[in-house]
């Protein structure tokens, strides 16, 4: 059994790593989270390097198309997960963006991945492997 690309992260404290950090998390985040993103789903067209790059040449101008794109992103790992996507965020993640909101974006971001690494975390537990924690059917 393999592990998931994805790894489950508190939406509370990616929010709270990133305010602390003055947005040095928040960098780290996006990074990660394009990179996990490109290797589960297999789509390469948004490297994290290049993100990271260009939102600093661009002055973040760069990352109003990142928030846009990532949903795609988002969208297909849920499709391989066979988990139901709950709306295109797109608009929205560009709207809170232009109104400095983004931190929203990575909340909500944050969370459909943890309900794919859920999901993928209980596909690949064996039915054996899932604890009874009633004792008394054992008798």
């Amino acid at each position: 059994m393999t592990d998931p690309i994805l790894h489950r992260r508190s939406v509370i404290a990616v929010i709270l790593f990133t305010l602390i950090t003055g947005g040095i998390y928040g960098v780290y985040w996006i990074y990660i989270t394009t990179r996990d993103l490109n290797e589960f789903t297999g789509d390469y067209r948004i490297k994290p390097g290049w993100t990271l790059l260009f939102g600093l040449l661009t002055c973040g101008l760069y990352m109003f198309y990142w928030w846009y794109k990532i949903n795609d992103l988002i969208m297909a790992a849920q499709i391989k997960a066979q988990r139901p996507f709950r709306s295109d965020n797109k608009l929205l993640f560009v709207v809170l963006r232009i109104f400095g909101l983004a931190i929203i974006n990575m909340a909500i971001v944050q969370s459909d991945l943890n309900d794919i690494y859920t999901n993928l975390h209980l596909a690949q537990t064996p039915q054996n492997e899932i604890e009874d924690d009633d004792e008394w059917s054992d008798y």
